[in-house]
């Protein structure tokens, strides 16, 4: 008997020092960031604005708002509103203790906030990559700063971006028609929209689905801006060089997606030596997701100056 209660006073003795390094630990934690509500373990928040009028985020919404965080010394990694559009979330209730996609519901349209995120769970758990990067400190934390832009169920912002969609591809459409008329272009579009306006007819080889073509190009917007071409001196000119790369005719089979559909159809009328200029249209090209980051935006025609420089059998 003795030395079951000696067990029990061991027990009792380890538990309340697990208990002790565990409200130590915690109160460290907190001392750290003396303005902040913890939310959970990794993740605190600290008011700026809040809004209590404005619509309450519930499960499922999506929130648009403007980001930045920064990492515990104030690097910033990320910010919109800086000459970056606004960024939407959905709202979920969070997977895992510091899950930061579970800060937004119950926020409300208006609000603004700081949110402390630790961030190794951020990059491996939320971001899902294998570790944080090298530059991230282990056991430091990530700094957001976020504002409630708006808050709309997902069925309210579908039939926004469907109308938005919608008004810029009339506005795409009135651009195009002004520069067909401005430039007496006077060849009739193909039944899908696109122009197809031959400059020489080609000798060589008929372009046909399936077959590898080499291609010369350069590529613009209808306003004349440049953005792509595979010819060096027509870089240089347009200062679009880049000296990391070769400039040769695009090679790629004709008629497999692997260009924009714009391009499969413009240049199956080519042969072999023919130089066409291709105006396609947006639903043809990227449509409303062009990469980010680059001169193409959504909903814009692109015209191509093209060659078929070779036909492979």
């Amino acid at each position: 008997m003795k030395s079951n209660s000696k067990m029990k006073n061991l027990l009792a003795a380890v538990l309340l020092l697990s208990l002790g390094v565990l409200v130590s630990c915690g109160q460290k934690e907190m001392s750290r960031f003396p303005d902040y509500t913890k939310l959970q373990d990794n993740l605190y928040i600290k008011y700026f604005t809040q809004n209590q009028e404005g619509r309450e985020v519930q499960q499922g919404d999506v929130v648009t708002l403007n980001m930045k965080y920064t990492t515990e010394d104030d690097s910033v990694l990320f910010e919109s509103g800086a000459g970056q559009p606004p960024i939407q979330v959905p709202a979920d209730t969070a997977k895992y203790p510091g899950d930061f996609m579970g800060v937004f519901i119950g926020m409300h349209k208006g609000d603004s906030a700081s949110v402390l995120v630790n961030a190794d769970t951020f990059f491996i758990k939320t971001a899902g990559m294998p570790q944080s990067p090298n530059f991230i400190d282990s056991g430091s934390v990530l700094k957001f700063t976020i504002a409630v832009l708006e808050v709309q169920s997902m069925e309210e912002m579908q039939a926004v971006k469907a109308k938005e969609a919608e008004a810029k591809q009339a506005d795409e459409m009135a651009q195009l028609s002004q520069y067909i008329q401005e430039n007496n272009i006077t060849v009739e579009p193909t039944s899908t929209g696109m122009y197809y306006i031959s400059r020489n007819k080609g000798a060589g080889k008929q372009a046909e689905a399936g077959k590898k073509v080499k291609v010369n190009y350069s590529g613009r917007l209808i306003n004349g801006q440049y953005f792509d071409t595979s010819i060096e001196e027509v870089a240089k000119a347009q200062g679009l060089y880049d000296e990391r790369r070769t400039y040769q005719p695009l090679e790629f089979t004709l008629g497999q997606g692997q260009v924009i559909p714009g391009w499969d159809e413009g240049i199956a009328k080519m042969k072999e030596g023919e130089k066409a200029t291709l105006i396609i249209p947006s639903k043809l090209a990227y449509g409303a997701n062009p990469r980010p980051g680059g001169v193409i935006q959504p909903f814009n025609t692109l015209i191509f100056e093209v060659e078929l420089i070779e036909v492979m059998d």
